[in-house]
Order: structure tokens, then sequence, then C-alpha cells
């Protein structure tokens, strides 16, 4: 794990009202909250006249830590109970809110980028301030997962600090430790009414934190608390004038008589806002922090029930033992695993665990019947899928049986894994999008985790060997089950072998764009590649697959003209690639021949054309010229970074395929210092042609068209067969925005996104 994983967060639950949303907002923190977390639910203080015995209520499973409702009301009193705790992170949430696939990884991935960022927070659907940007979102799951696509897809990574007024919303608050430390608690003054978490921006940022809008992740909001709503908007004049005693110096000033309250503060447009002098920053933290529910006396904390894992197999004997080896990993304290079998072959030597048992059924039984059998003799009051072949980490099934022992779910699933194709020993990752596609419900029917109650209620898995996971699923899901989806991605890895039951190629399954090569996961143990992949003559320890190839050359070819202040900059680009076998050819048919901005060197060749010709018979020339058996597109005015060419080559490679690309490409206008990302989303495949990587054979069956506009896209959608992979990389290339562009850049267009310029300024730095 590392250190970034091994940091402490605690997760807030701020719950106002009568609690209604909680179980929504805490399912939705297990399902899409991939590092560990503790939880913390933070009841408010409610009106005595409105609602006397809501506090006596127990608002979360008592297998929660839920606080007393603190002695002042409000959100700010909240706040101070769940950062009087230690912790490295401290996420505050509202009451109703949906976390999304992605969220806490995108935002704490924003803090991490810049040790000046001290606050973050994702965009939403309802609010104020510039986080609200997907006003629209309908509050099915469906819709979620989708809003959450599209703006990972827009944004990227982005996160753009919210001054002047510094306006960091409170629904989903994330706060390093180093801020508390700084500034100490927030300003309970406030009561439940707002500004308060505006008070708290305003004094980080005087402590030299910002506060940051990660663009690219997304919390769902609900509808506004009905007993808090009324209270908070009949505080907000009142919460003004305190936000502006507290840092509006001309108000501090002596004046001949008091100064109107501004109906709108300018924030660091005013040059009396918040001047640290005359502003208090640091504020103590209560002393008598509400502690939390305790346990009614004599009551003694009920140990977990024990968990079953079934696992039919048949001649994957090695198989069974690497899995069990995953199985005695667990951290999950109270464990059975069940082998049912057919023939002794099908088991490994020496299983000696006492919590293993093995049980033999007749030849050619179908994995239904094994898996009711195993159901059937298991102990446990919760089951586990558990398939033979598959990679688990040690957390996964504590991390399953959570939503299920809080009460929030009768049954859990992965999802987001990677694939491992071991015959090449490469790793793959599909779009959240794909997966949906792939498997019922958007979870891997071998991961399901459920009360036993629900196989003795709803009934048996079919008689089957194929799906028959998924359609016990779909029948206890139909009879009421509640299913909550967990992230995968560090719990499994979906292996594909020969003898998989389902068959289906990684890599080019139902959308090849959505499929990305990764490189081989963090969480992956030494002892288990080399299990997967084992040392053979000829092969290496490292990889244990046959000896890679040796890289093939890649020939850059440049057409220019006339663009004598950009090619310098694209030849140090050049020499900066960090993959060897290269050569970059430069075809020249300007006026102002460029041939003494050529350095010698011999990976660079430059040629003179006597006469005037499109792009496409210059790219046509360069080709014919080539050394190589790759091709790569080399523009002129275009920025790349060092490891580009590798990335390149890894893609194109790793994915066996004749063409590839972006399909998300930043674009920088430096003289308007302005940005955006152009994202595609057409159904055929495409990827930009400045670009373009391919190999030489498959350039000799479909040349480029002698034009001068248009040439690179005719080339990718030629009707000659062919495989277009995506490039994931999408932060090493920069496209430049200028006036002698050679195709129309039309920034008004749908998928051209405007991009904070800041960004794409620091990539190219």
């Amino acid at each position: 794990m590392t250190a970034a994983q091994n940091r402490q967060i605690l997760i807030g639950v701020h719950v106002t009202g009568a609690g209604e949303g909680l179980a929504a907002t805490l399912c939705s923190v297990f399902e899409n909250t991939p590092l560990p977390f503790g939880l913390r639910i933070l009841p408010d203080s409610v009106l005595a006249s409105q609602a006397p015995a809501v506090q006596q209520v127990r608002l979360a499973p008592e297998s929660l830590v839920q606080r007393s409702s603190p002695a002042q009301p409000g959100a700010a009193a909240c706040f101070n109970q769940l950062v009087s705790e230690p912790a490295d992170i401290y996420v505050f949430l509202e009451n109703g809110a949906r976390v999304c696939p992605g969220w806490l990884e995108l935002i704490l991935a924003a803090l991490d980028s810049d040790a000046s960022h001290g606050l973050a927070g994702p965009s939403t659907n309802r609010g104020w301030n510039e986080q609200a940007v997907a006003p629209g979102c309908g509050a099915t799951q469906e819709a979620l997962w989708d809003q959450a696509d599209a703006l990972l897809a827009r944004y990227g990574n982005a996160c753009v600090p919210l001054a002047p007024l510094h306006s960091l919303a409170d629904f989903c608050y994330v706060v390093k430790n180093e801020v508390v430390a700084a500034i100490g608690a927030a300003d309970a003054a406030y009561t439940q009414g707002p500004c308060w978490e505006m008070d708290y921006n305003v004094r980080a940022a005087r402590a030299g934190f910002l506060g940051v809008w990660v663009q690219g992740a997304f919390v769902h909001r609900a509808p506004r608390c009905a007993v808090l709503a009324p209270v908070h908007d009949g505080l907000l004049e009142a919460n003004k004038r305190l936000y502006q005693d507290r840092f509006c110096a001309w108000r501090s000033e002596s004046h001949p008589q008091a100064p109107p309250y501004h109906g709108h503060c300018a924030g660091d447009g005013c040059r009396y806002f918040a001047v640290p002098e005359q502003m208090r920053i640091f504020v103590p933290l209560p002393g008598n922090v509400a502690p939390a529910l305790q346990v009614p006396e004599g009551t003694a904390p009920s140990a977990p029930p024990l968990l079953s894992c079934v696992m039919p197999t048949r001649g994957r004997a090695a198989f069974v033992a690497q899995s069990i080896r995953y199985f005695q990993r667990q951290d999950y304290p109270a464990l059975e695993l069940i082998i049912v079998y057919e023939q002794e072959s099908d088991l490994p030597a020496g299983i000696d665990d006492p919590r293993v048992r093995c049980i033999r059924m007749p030849a050619r039984t179908s994995i239904g019947a094994k898996r009711n059998e195993a159901v059937r003799v298991a102990r446990g009051e919760l089951i586990a899928h558990w398939d033979d072949d598959d990679w688990y980490g040690a957390q996964r099934l504590s991390r399953q049986a959570a939503p299920i022992l809080h009460n929030l779910a009768d049954v859990t699933g992965l999802n987001d894994m990677l694939f491992m194709a071991r015959p090449l020993a490469e790793f793959w990752a599909s779009s959240r999008a794909l997966f949906r596609r792939m498997f019922v419900e958007n979870v891997s029917g071998g991961t399901l985790v459920f009360r036993r109650s629900l196989w003795e209620r709803q009934g048996r898995y079919p008689d089957t060997s194929l799906r028959e996971d998924a359609d016990f699923l779909l029948k206890t899901l139909r009879g009421g089950a509640r299913l909550c989806r967990i992230s995968g991605r560090s719990l499994c890895i979906y292996v594909r072998h020969d003898g998989n039951t389902w068959k289906f190629k990684e890599g080019h399954y139902l959308q090849q764009a959505a499929w990305a090569l990764v490189p081989v996961p963090d969480c992956l143990l030494d002892d288990d590649r080399s299990f997967y992949f084992p040392a053979t003559p000829g092969g290496t320890a490292e990889t244990g697959g046959p000896q890679a190839p040796a890289m093939p050359m890649v020939s850059c070819i440049m057409p220019t003209a006339d663009r004598r202040e950009f090619v310098p900059q694209a030849i140090r680009n050049f020499l900066a690639q960090d993959y060897e076998p290269r050569e970059l050819i430069v075809l020249d048919d300007g006026r102002d021949s460029v041939a003494d901005l050529i350095p010698s060197h011999g990976g660079i060749r430059y040629l003179r054309l006597d006469r005037k010709s499109t792009i496409g018979a210059k790219r046509n020339i360069a080709c014919e010229l080539a050394r190589g058996e790759v091709i790569a597109h080399w523009d002129d005015d275009d920025w790349m970074a060092p490891t580009w060419l590798s990335s390149q080559v890894k893609a194109l490679r790793g994915q066996g395929a004749d063409i590839c690309g972006l399909d998300k490409v930043f674009f920088y206008a430096p003289d308007a210092r302005r940005a955006w990302q152009y994202v595609y989303d057409g159904r055929t495949p495409w990827v930009c042609g400045g670009t373009l990587c391919y190999l030489r054979e498959f350039w000799r069956s479909a040349p480029f068209a002698d034009i001068d506009v248009g040439e690179d896209n005719a080339f990718v959608w030629s009707v000659r067969d062919k495989r277009i992979a995506t490039n994931p990389d999408q932060h090493l290339y920069v496209a430049r925005v200028h006036d002698r562009n050679t195709s129309p850049k039309d920034t008004w267009n749908r998928r051209w996104h405007s991009y904070p310029v800041e960004h794409v300024e620091r990539l190219i730095r």
C-alpha cells in the first residue's frame, strides 16, 4: 500500500431533520470509495419546538459510530466534531448526497497535486456557486453514472481555485489535516445558516491553503432538508453581516457613523477584504466536543458472523491452490471455504487448513448445482462467491461484508475491475460504461457476497454453467434485495485464460475504443506475479513471457511550410524523446526554407521540395522515405512530452493495432490564453490526425489522399480493414491554436469544451 493509500480518511455525514436519505448516502460511500476510511454520523441539533424527539432517535445502524448532537446547532459545530478526531483527510458530507465513481480519488489527486491545495470539493447538480455544473442531472443510478462519466471525460484531473470569493461549498467539503492544524475550528457563530464554509475558506487562504474545485468529480445533492431550509434561509442576511464583520477591514476602522453593509462581498477584488493583520485566522477547537453515542451498559459488541466462501471447480488444481492462498490472506476474521469438486485431480495436494472443506459431486455437475450444494452445507450467515481462477486482495471480503453488516444492503458485488490476459501478461481496463454493458446490474457475478437467507428465501441457482450467478442475482433483486456495487479495482482481478467459461477477447469485446492497456497493478504481489507469469527458458523472471522483441524504429514525419517560428521547438520536442530507435523526416515546400534551423543530427533528415504539394502528398513522400516500420505524425506547431513516442508505441503494440492516437485532445491558444479539450463522441472509431501513429505496412495499403485539409481523417476512416487503438495518455500532447492552422478550429462545436488554461500550461512547462 502506498503512502497516499495508507493515510487515514475520516468521512462525517452531517444529518439534518429526521435523516431522510441517510441510507442512500452511506450506501454510495461504501460503493464508490475504494480507499480505507472511517465513518462518523453527525446529527445536527434541531429546533425543539419543531421536532423535540429527533435527537433521541438513532439515525444510523448500531454498527456505525454516531456522535451526539452538539450543544451549538449548525454545520460548523458538526464539522468541528469531525475534525476534533485524528485523521489525515476529513470529508464533511451532506446528508442525502450520493457520491459517484472516482469522486474521492480525483479530489485527493487534486489535493496532492500542489502543496498549497488544502481544501477541495467536487462538481454537483444544485448550488449557488460554480460547482453546480449539472443542474439537469436526474436522480436515477444510471443518470448519476452517466453524469460522472461525462464530467470525467470533459475535465479529467483538472482543478481550479475558487477565488476571489473562496466559495468552496460545504455539501462535500474535503480538508487536509494541515489546514485544521493551521486555522483550527470552524466558527460556530453562524449556527444553522450559510457562510460558515466561506469563512473557513478565507481563513485557510490567508494561512496559505487554497480551496479548489475538482471539476471531474461528481457528487449528487438531494433536495433541501424541509426542516433546515427555512431556518437556513432565515439566517442568510444575519450571516452575511456576520461574515462582513469578520473580514471587512473597512468596517473595523473608525467612522463618524456605522458604515453600511454591502449587498455582496467582492472578496479578493476589494482591498479591505480579509486583511490578515485585522482578522482572526485561528479559532481553537472546542474542548467539550460531544462524545460518540455509547453502547447500552451490559451490551457486548457482537462478533462478525461467519462468512462462507463457495468455490465450484473442475480441472484447475493449480488455480485452486493459489486461490486458497488468497483466502488465507483475507482480513475478515470469521471464514470458511467450501470447495465443490468432481475428482481428486481437481484438488491440490496438502490442503491442511481446518477452515477449508471439500465436497465431491458427480462428474459434469453444473456450476449452478455446485453452488447450490456449497450453500446448502455452508455454516455461515453470509455467503461469498469465490471463483477458483481470479485474483483477490486481502480486504475483498471485509469491504464487501461491511454494507451488509451495517444493514445498508443484502447483497454486494464488485465492478471497475481490471482484466488480466494471462497468456500475454497484459492488464486491461474497460471504461465504466462498457463494464455496465458487460455485467448484469454492473457487478461481476463471480464476486457476489450476500445473506444466506436470500438463497433460502428466493430459491436456488439455475442448473447451468453460464450466467447462473447473474440469474441468481436478478432473482434476489426482484424479490426486494438491496444491492451495493463496490469498486473492485484493488480487490479483484478477472483472470482471462484458455479455460474461462465465458469466452471473449479483452481489449476487443463490444467496443474496442473503451478498452485501455494498463501497467501491472501495484496490488499484485511478487508471489502472485510468479504464479501467473512463471519464468521460462527463453523468458524472463520479471515478465515470465517470451523475450520481448526489439523496439521498432519509429519514423516521425513533419511536413512544414513557412513555419519558421515553430520548427525549432518541434525539433527540440523530438530530441527530448526517451524512445531511442527514432528518426525525424522534415519535408519543406515553403517560400522561406528552414534548412538553417535543422541541426546536424544523424536522426534528422531534411528534404526541400522544389514545388508546392498538398499535405497528403507530403505525408506519402515522407512515408516512402521512412526507415521505420512505425510512422508517427510530428506536427510542427504542437507540443509533445518526452514520453510521447514511448506511449504511442506502447498503445499501438499493446493493443495489436494498425493505427493509434488520441480521441481526447488538449488545444491551447497562447495568444488568447485559452484552452479547450476536444472530446470525440462519434460511433465510428476515430483518433486525431496530429496524433496518428501507424504501421508502415498499413499505410502502403491506404495512402493519404492528395489534399490539404482532412487527409488524416480520410486515412483513419478509409474502407481498409483496420484496428484503431486509443492512447489513454492524453496529457502528453497539446495542439496549438493560431491564425495559420491548416484546418479550422471550430471551438464553438459541442465537442469542444473549455478547459483551465493554467492546467494546460502546467503540462507544457
